[in-house]
């Protein structure tokens, strides 16, 4: 399933939503405007076509029509065709890719109380294809009575509904990738979130996931851009400076609880994730509170 890869923050913001019933003879008018137009088909077919590309959405399918293009019927309806669409604001995609390519693993930076803007992420949208219909039919038939009679009271759980038809169409993509390589770091990921305080071996990895480590490092690194040994230490770090904020615990002392005695190599691997040291951040943590 090819997605559409989108920027956030910020998320997506709502423009409208409808619902209607095409007769036979009925066709799609043209159009380029910069809203995406995400169009869901209950029942029937529509035609359409964007710029130069011709799609056809069956029932149960939908597409997502992207700002600036022009997009037109391509063909009349030649059913009774139920259809909603949703219209929303949103700078351009990144890129397109499949669903077997995204990173669904890779590790993104934590907000720190000291930070001022959020981290770049990203999230992403199916470009058309089939869709899990029963579980979007309640919220798109939700957001349409709200926007039929919108008010402030109603105006944040529409934008909420919004985001929750999303969450629920990038869910389905991330179903739809079936590959070995993900399903492997997906697992490694959850066998090194419960052993990051044991010793690292490669050995016993190997012999809990079944594969030659170097198969399991190639995963890791292509969907989570990490090796297991960093992740181990994404995790270790993440815990020290939680320790840091919450306990007196001497900087020696965390290291040791979180499976990094060495002071010294430890002190390195947080200032290269954190950008300032272990005494450094518990400073400036304290002037914070």
């Amino acid at each position: 399933m090819e997605c559409l890869e989108l920027a956030i923050p910020p998320l997506p913001s709502l423009v409208t939503v409808g619902h209607a019933m095409w007769v036979p003879g009925n066709c799609h008018f043209e159009r380029s405007f910069d809203v995406y137009d995400v169009i869901f088909v209950k029942s029937g077919a529509m035609y359409m076509r964007e710029d130069r590309v011709e799609y056809a959405i069956g029932g149960g399918q939908m597409l997502v029509l992207e700002p600036g293009k022009t997009h037109a019927g391509s063909a009349p309806c030649t059913e009774e065709t139920e259809v909603y669409w949703v219209h929303f604001k949103h700078p351009a995609a990144l890129r397109k890719l499949d669903a077997k390519e995204i990173p669904w693993s890779a590790v993104l930076p934590q907000g720190r109380d000291s930070d001022t803007r959020p981290a770049d992420q990203t999230m992403y949208l199916p470009k058309h294809g089939d869709i899990p219909f029963g579980k979007l039919l309640p919220v798109l038939g939700q957001m349409v009575k709200l926007n039929a009679q919108l008010s402030v009271e109603h105006s944040l759980q529409l934008q909420t509904l919004f985001c929750e038809l999303l969450e629920t169409l990038q869910t389905e993509a991330k179903a739809r990738q079936a590959s070995r390589s993900s399903a492997l770091a997906k697992e490694t990921v959850l066998y090194l979130q419960n052993q990051w305080s044991e010793p690292f071996h490669s050995k016993s990895m190997e012999e809990a996931l079944h594969f030659q480590f170097d198969h399991i490092t190639r995963c890791m690194k292509k969907h989570t851009g990490m090796t297991p040994l960093q992740y181990v230490h994404h995790l270790r770090i993440s815990h020290a400076v939680t320790l840091l904020a919450q306990t007196t615990l001497s900087v020696q002392e965390i290291a040791e609880r979180v499976g990094i005695p060495n002071a010294s190599f430890f002190g390195r691997l947080f200032r290269e994730r954190m950008g300032i040291t272990p005494g450094q951040y518990r400073i400036q943590r304290q002037r914070h509170l």
